[in-house]
């Protein structure tokens, strides 16, 4: 994945038809997606994909993350990050975030929980390399099933490059 900073016109993308806000503090009290200066500005270089195992285009216009399927352009989830200090220290936040609700779309499931793991899973593996898959791994399955869900919702994202699939053969 190239290392330029994503832009709307990055890749195709349509907006959200139906948002729904969901409240973070409201369906996980003791969640907080916070970050330090350096991890915020990774975030606004967001995604860009580069191969058809590449399941997500993410871009942040202004302090707003944008998170989109690659094949089809579809909106996802909108997440905007909020900056906060208390007079010190400054550290940047997101506390809700939009997440499609149109039925006919091709959401896995309509359910915040699972909104917020898969949003968790894009900005904090897929964005900042903070490796929490296996939280995601633990509620929606393991084994050749789980294998295949995790791989047609985040693809190669989810999936090491560096795992070797092949066996090698010594001479």
């Amino acid at each position: 994945m190239a290392d330029t900073t994503a832009t709307k016109d990055s890749c195709k993308n349509t907006p959200i038809v139906k948002a729904k806000l969901i409240t973070i503090a409201e369906i996980a009290p003791d969640l907080a997606l916070t970050f330090t200066e350096e991890q915020y500005r990774r975030l606004q270089k967001g995604l860009i994909p580069t191969a058809m195992e590449d399941k997500w285009f993410i871009y942040c216009e202004n302090d707003r993350l944008h998170f989109h399927r690659s094949w089809t352009g579809e909106e996802w989830y909108q997440a905007e990050i909020v900056k906060e200090s208390n007079g010190r220290a400054v550290k940047y936040a997101v506390k809700e975030f939009y997440a499609e609700r149109n039925i006919d779309g091709n959401t896995a499931e309509i359910n915040d929980l699972y909104d917020l793991a898969v949003l968790g899973q894009l900005i904090l593996w897929g964005l900042l390399g903070i490796d929490i898959r296996q939280s995601f791994i633990d509620i929606y399955g393991s084994g050749q099933k789980g294998a295949l869900f995790c791989w047609s919702l985040f693809g190669r994202m989810f999936f090491p490059e560096d795992i070797q699939t092949e066996p090698t053969v010594s001479k």
